[in-house]
């Protein structure tokens, strides 16, 4: 099996695990990108009604591919109480917290943490 792919899916299974609860939603069958192209950039998204599905099939088409629906903070709050910092062990700040431990961990290869609207 190629090691591109065995990668891959090293990733997915570390968010089905979600070991920092950071990760609100997997999309596993992202794996099958992989028969198609193998130049694939997982992406994670912070969990926000503002960034709409086109905005994700746009990012798609440019090689990015939805991997994680990330855990936001409450009311977008500056420090997000509910996650730790995993090599700190401090509270995580900003309001897109999830997106990075998991880009931190090597869920995703990118994060995309802005409130957009498409």
């Amino acid at each position: 099996m190629n090691e591109e792919v065995i990668k891959a899916a090293q990733k997915t299974f570390i968010a089905l695990k979600n070991p920092y609860g950071s990760v609100e939603r997997v999309f596993p069958n992202i794996i099958e990108e992989y028969a198609h192209c193998q130049d694939i950039t997982y992406l994670g998204v912070k969990n926000v009604g503002t960034i709409s599905i086109a905005f994700i099939h746009k990012l798609k088409t440019k090689g990015f591919y939805l991997h994680t629906l990330d855990k936001a903070s409450v009311a977008g709050r500056a420090v997000d109480i509910s996650l730790k910092n995993p090599y700190t062990g401090l509270p995580m700040t900003g309001s897109s917290s999830g997106t990075a431990i998991n880009v931190l961990i090597g869920v995703n290869d990118i994060l995309w943490a802005v409130s957009v609207r498409s």
